[in-house]
């Protein structure tokens, strides 16, 4: 099974969807409709179905993605977090998941958006929805979305591959003075009919959700006992940073504590860059042992499968 986050770099996948046929955040989210399995989580819905939730949780990060978080924090847009992580999990040591030598933990509250013993593979487009695979919601049924997404009739790949070719045949690039001209014009026949699908299968996925709430609410809104070989995920959003823990390695590295580059390219440090959003009286910093003491004492759970 193809999993979300590598259709973000699968060019045989996103691929078929022409950059010059959309505009980025439409190609996204249009290219996850067509898989017809996926459903996307945004807190408008979120909220008109369970309300709002406070949580607390942690998010790892590396120096280079601070301003990334700072960008997110108090906004509608989510955050994946975590409140358990196996002993033998990066996580536990303080390192990230797609950052690499994380390094920089941020303590957070916020609102849930929802959450999964196990990571669950989800990701954010660029409106900030978080499309999640929907046997992660709907208790294992590989089938529902795909059955709803064809009872309405939406597009699939294939079939909006078939659109794709029918409208471009209807342009000759000899009728245009560029190529650029060209593209314009499928673009303008396509945007619509893209936003289209996008809105129809976003009313599919609701209802789904709105008829299987509770299956949703034992799927994505209630805390497990069961532990992952790995850590939890908890999507979170309108996020505050609480304080923070910092290896000791990535404190002291130079570019962490100096300004880089000459005049106009200097670049802020990366310390800099953190006490923008949290203050230096509320970093902590140390050795990985340490960092799981500062976790452990804020409820942060280390977890050893049997």
């Amino acid at each position: 099974m193809i999993k979300l986050k590598d259709l973000l770099h699968e060019s045989a996948y996103l691929g078929r969807l022409k950059d010059e046929w959309y505009p980025a955040h439409t190609r996204d989210a249009l290219s996850w409709t067509l898989n017809n399995e996926y459903v996307p989580l945004y807190p408008k819905q979120v909220e008109s179905l369970f309300g709002k939730v406070p949580v607390n949780a942690f998010h790892v990060t590396d120096p280079h993605n601070i301003a990334s978080v700072a960008n997110v924090l108090g906004k509608k847009k989510s955050i994946s977090t975590f409140t358990k992580a196996n002993k033998s999990s990066q996580l536990a040591k303080g390192r990230g998941v797609q950052t690499g030598s994380g390094g920089v933990i941020f303590h957070i509250e916020g609102l849930l958006l929802g959450r999964r013993w196990q990571d669950f593979d989800t990701v954010p487009d660029r409106t900030g929805r978080r499309w999640v695979l929907g046997r992660h919601i709907f208790d294992g049924d590989a089938m529902i979305v795909k059955s709803a997404v064809e009872k309405a009739k939406l597009h699939n790949y294939e079939s909006w591959r078939d659109l794709e070719w029918k409208i471009s045949d209807k342009h000759e690039m000899s009728d245009y003075d560029s190529y650029k001209d060209y593209n314009a014009a499928i673009k303008k026949e396509l945007g619509p009919l893209a936003a289209n699908q996008i809105k129809k299968y976003i009313d599919v996925t609701n209802k789904l959700l709105k008829d299987k709430k509770d299956i949703v609410q034992g799927s994505l809104r209630q805390k497990s006992t069961e532990n992952s070989s790995w850590w939890n995920e908890i999507l979170v959003y309108n996020t505050k940073v609480i304080d923070c823990f910092v290896l000791k390695r990535v404190w002291d590295d130079y570019y962490f504590q100096q300004d880089s580059g000459y005049g106009e390219d200097v670049k802020e440090s990366y310390k800099k860059e953190l006490l923008k959003i949290v203050p230096e009286s509320k970093i902590t910093i140390g050795t990985p042992a340490q960092f799981r003491k500062w976790y452990t004492q804020r409820e942060g759970e280390i977890t050893v499968n049997e």
